[in-house]
This record gives structure tokens, sequence and C-alpha cells, in this order.
């Protein structure tokens, strides 16, 4: 069966990454008259022979469903090089990414491995007819190899968040929510909300599929849920969002901040990466830049439920006017529109 579009997520929508940046889409992209066909990767490919089987059989059937399409788009899957080189020969090629894919949480992959990882995704970013990433710290980095790229942000579809109502609380709450994987940026903070707790009173809303104490501090963990998640947001006074400045987090898109701000609820977040786009410092709440800084950002928020909800109106704007699907969608339609109507796109000056 053709489709004019063959989508190529890194997962199904259960995954952050692949929801956001292709399965909320998916209702205007039919709207536009977009046929489409959906490929997953493989799950539980295996070891040795298995794992190569399972991988050719993939391989074969990407090129089957390729040819019947007009346009292949690939998000954040580093495929082979020869099996990029059939896709963007089938028809026109789109790559999406929206993490620091070549480089990794810890830096710590082999040399055999970083030289793979770079291999392919150098090959697929100057495939592509059009590269989309999340943020201009990866526009930066595909650029030397790309012939388009167009910065997509990561968004948020706003109409699932109510505004915050906030008002004075004995006890503001801080929330965070997110992976465990991350827990180590949140238990970094330990120091720091110990001495906030000496001067202010308030508990911490962990979020997440594992719980983490950190003595000293006021906490309660919920299981995170997507049919939960925004009524766990909206009992949140703060949102915050630290992480290192170091090559994986600038890859980073912000999805933290854009959920607090969606709903409403002002940020603390670390100044790197995409934050400093999307969060107006001392506007829709503070970007960071060291310690004083979220000392002093966190204390004013808890003690001023009137500055809470100025920022927390400031920052639900922000979101809806620049990091919604209806301010997104139509940078996406248009990038399909060109791609599959006029084939491979010049790449424009200071694009």
């Amino acid at each position: 069966m053709s489709a004019d579009i063959l989508f190529l997520p890194v997962s199904g929508p259960r995954g952050a990454s692949s929801r956001y940046r292709i399965f909320q889409f998916l209702p205007a992209i039919e709207a536009a008259g977009y046929s489409h066909r959906i490929h997953l990767p493989p799950t539980g490919p295996g070891q040795g022979l298995g794992r190569i089987v399972t991988a050719w059989r993939d391989q074969r059937a990407i090129r089957k469903l390729a040819a019947l399409a007009q346009l292949s788009f690939v998000q954040k899957r580093l495929l082979p090089e020869r099996l990029v080189a059939a896709l963007a020969r089938s028809g026109r090629l789109m790559f999406d990414f929206d993490d620091a894919i070549f480089t990794s949480p810890t830096g710590d992959r082999s040399v055999h491995a970083s030289r793979r990882v770079e291999r392919r995704l150098q090959a697929v970013l100057a495939a592509a007819d059009v590269v989309l990433t999340g943020n201009r710290y990866l526009a930066e980095y595909s650029a030397p190899y790309a012939r388009h790229v167009t910065v997509l942000p990561t968004v948020v579809d706003t109409d699932r968040y109510p505004a915050r109502q906030h008002g004075s609380r004995d006890r503001p709450v801080i929330g965070w929510i997110g992976h465990s994987v991350n827990h180590p940026y949140l238990a970094a903070m330990q120091p720091l909300l110990q001495r906030l707790a000496a001067t202010q009173k308030f508990s911490l809303l962990i979020v997440s599929d594992k719980d983490l104490l950190l003595p000293g501090i006021e906490v309660e963990n919920r299981r995170w849920s997507e049919a939960t998640e925004v009524a766990d947001i909206l009992d949140m006074d703060i949102g915050i969002m630290p992480m290192p400045d170091d090559p994986w987090s600038r890859g980073k898109c912000g999805l933290k901040a854009l959920q607090y701000m969606a709903a409403g609820v002002p940020v603390v977040c670390a100044a790197v990466g995409a934050n400093v786009d999307i969060v107006r410092n001392g506007i829709d709440g503070f970007a960071a830049s060291g310690e004083a800084d979220w000392q002093e950002g966190l204390g004013e928020l808890c003690a001023s439920a009137e500055l809470r909800a100025a920022m927390g109106t400031s920052a639900r704007a922000r979101v809806a006017a620049e990091y919604s699907i209806r301010s997104a969608t139509p940078i996406l339609l248009q990038q399909i529109e060109s791609t599959i109507g006029s084939g491979s796109i010049e790449k424009p000056k200071g694009d």
C-alpha cells in the first residue's frame, strides 16, 4: 500500500521523542491531505545471528515501503549508510533529531561506536533534502554537512494544559518531572535545596518512573503516566529543570520547561541549550547560570504567590505563541510541501 510519507520514528508513541516530534503532528498532516505509513524499529532484536537477521529483515521492509512513498521521514534513527543512500534514491528524504546523538549522556562510547555514530549521522545529514533540528545547537552541528537545515522546536499541545491558578500557600510545591535516568541532575541539587529549606517552606514533588529520596527535604514521589502528567504539573507552583552544561545537555530541547510553562507554572532552569531561548529570564521564570541564581530564583518564587502568578501567565503566553502545535505545524507542513513538491531544496543563507 503506497503512502505520501513513510515515517521511520525511533520509537512508538510512548517514547517522548517520537511522540512530540511525529505522532502529535499526524492529525494535522492527515488534515493537510497527506497519507502516511509508520514503520517502527524492531523490538528485541536479539543477539548474534538473530540480531543480524532481524536487522536485514527490517532494512528490506524499509526499502520496500520507501519505494512506495514520495518522502521518507527518518526520526533520529541512525540507519546504515547504504540504506540511507537507497532512501535518498527512491524519493525525497527528511531527517529529524532532537538530541545530541553525536555524543552520549556520559561520553563513554567506545572509539568504534563513536566512529560508527559519526559516520552514519554525517551520511544521513548529507543525503537528506531537509534536516529538522530541535534547537539551534543541533542546527549548528548539522550545517557543515546538510544542504538545508530548519529549526523545528519541540512543542506541546497547549490545549491539554489548563492554566494553573496560583494562590497563597503556606508551603509552595517545587516540581520536577522526568525519567529516572536524569535523577542525578536533581540529586545534585540536594545541598542547594537544603539551604533553601532553612529560609523557605516548600515541598518537592517528583514525578518519575522511580522514587528519589533527598534527606533533609520534604519529598513526594509520584509515578509518571501520560494520563496523569498534566494533573501532576498543575499541582506544582514552580517547575525546575536542572542539568549540567555539557554537549549532551546542550542538545536537549527544553521539554520539561515547556510543559511547566504551558500549564502556567513558572520555571527555574539551567541556562543551557534551548532553555535560554525558551525561558525569558525574569519574565517567564529564571534561567540560572550558577548556584546563586538558583537560590535567588527559587527563593523569590517561593516567597511570592503574586510573582508566581505573573510569571506563570507570561510563560503560558510564551509557549502558546512560540512553542505550541499551532505555531510549529505550519513550519513542518511547509517543509513537507516544499520537499515533496519541488524536490531537493538549496540551503538558504542564514537558515
